[in-house]
């Protein structure tokens, strides 16, 4: 049978995500555009979510069924664990689904995903999203081992297939010992219209200090993997030589971590020349996406990095480290693929910030380029659409497939 984009057969897929709740950031906002975007593509479109109200609304996925549950109190304190929940996902597989797609480890909605998927015989499609990378599988750890002896392992185990947003992500897969297909599709960034975003001033209309200043932005999780305690170290060092740029520190802090890099800033001395916003939606992400003059992310690992295509989509040149798989910014000239290290961090930072302004802005054009070429949401969800075609009806493996070596 062809696989090609033109699919005959509408099929019912329901991504399941632990949140769409917008300040988790990250699978909340890729899963709901997957979702969204696979209407477009003969797809019966589902998705399964618990709605944890403290953590602000839930996005807006046009033309999606959305099956949302309000986490209850046991679910908010432990990994999602809301039985009703689990039985609601495997009636609806029971009667409306061909295909269920889990995305992330460790919450209980995965293990509903799993379970639903084998009691009623519909295929299942795991993305870790990350959560196998070496980093992550060791950070907490005696965490995660009880899930992983309880249900965890048995949900890859159970999977038909894995998607993989990156090369590496496909070989931390492969290094566990799963043998099952991988579809290497990245991620997907809604390119913003050049000639119509945000000014400067939103954004410091809240934070007057950013006046007259260019931004180094780091826009992402306020988390330790994303290595913002090296970045505030390299930052002490280098604002003696550029009084004229501020850092700029945007995202949501689930845990706590915030506390903690705030008083490393005032030991520093940093106060005038860092500014941590919070977490930024609407007009004021954009503001900051559209006027950064250069984005960073130190993390020490990624599977993909939304915010890394978002910014190239937005014309910013990038700095992110080999912990993301972002080969394409040397590539393409677009930024710096620097080792997780002080040392690397502070020497691309300091050449990006001596450019000249046009020098910037021809990188960031460069990146945008980039984002438009590989990354648009149509032909990712076109990607996908023939992979879960695949799965259900045979025929010859689609592009995206990684062979298995044995």
């Amino acid at each position: 049978m062809s696989t090609t984009a033109t699919l005959v057969d509408k099929f019912r897929v329901c991504q399941v995500v632990a949140s769409i709740n917008e300040n988790v950031g990250g699978p909340a906002y890729s899963v709901t555009n997957l979702a969204q975007a696979l209407c477009q593509h003969h797809i019966s479109s589902h998705l399964f979510t618990l709605d944890y109200q403290s953590h602000g609304k839930q996005i807006f996925a046009n033309g999606v069924k959305i099956h949302s549950k309000e986490a209850l109190k046991l679910a908010k304190y432990f990994r999602g664990f809301q039985p009703q929940a689990a039985n609601y996902l495997s009636k609806l597989a029971s009667t409306d689904l061909d295909l269920i797609h889990n995305h992330g480890l460790w919450m209980f909605p995965n293990l509903y995903a799993r379970q639903a998927a084998v009691r009623n015989k519909v295929s299942l499609v795991i993305s870790p999203r990350g959560m196998l990378e070496p980093w992550s599988l060791n950070n907490s750890w005696h965490k995660k081992c009880l899930a992983w002896i309880l249900y965890e392992q048995k949900n890859l185990n159970s999977a038909t297939a894995f998607h993989a947003t990156s090369a590496e992500e496909v070989n931390s897969i492969r290094r566990l010992g799963y043998k099952q297909p991988i579809a290497l599709i990245p991620n997907g960034i809604s390119v913003p219209a050049i000639n119509n975003q945000p000014g400067r001033q939103i954004l410091i209309n809240n934070f007057p200090e950013l006046v007259n200043k260019k931004w180094l932005l780091f826009l992402s999780r306020i988390h330790p993997k994303k290595g913002l305690d090296n970045l505030l170290d390299v930052w002490h060092s280098l604002t003696n030589h550029f009084p004229e740029w501020h850092l700029i520190i945007a995202g949501p802090d689930l845990i706590g971590y915030r506390e903690k890099l705030e008083l490393k800033v005032e030991k520093l001395n940093l106060r005038q020349q860092v500014t941590f916003t919070g977490m930024l939606s609407g007009q004021q992400k954009f503001s900051a996406l559209s006027n950064a003059d250069l984005f960073v992310l130190p993390t020490h690992s990624e599977n993909f990095g939304i915010v890394v295509a978002e910014s190239l989509a937005y014309g910013v040149p990038v700095i992110t480290t080999k912990g993301a798989p972002w080969e394409d910014l040397q590539y393409y000239g677009c930024g710096w693929w620097i080792e997780d290290n002080q040392q690397a961090l502070k020497v691309a930072l300091f050449n990006a910030m001596q450019m000249s302004v046009i020098e910037r802005q021809i990188m960031g054009l460069k990146g945008r380029d980039l984002v438009e070429a590989k990354y648009s949401w149509n032909s990712i969800a076109k990607e996908m659409a023939n992979f879960y075609q695949w799965i259900l009806h045979g025929g010859e493996p689609p592009n995206c497939i990684q062979s298995y070596n044995s």
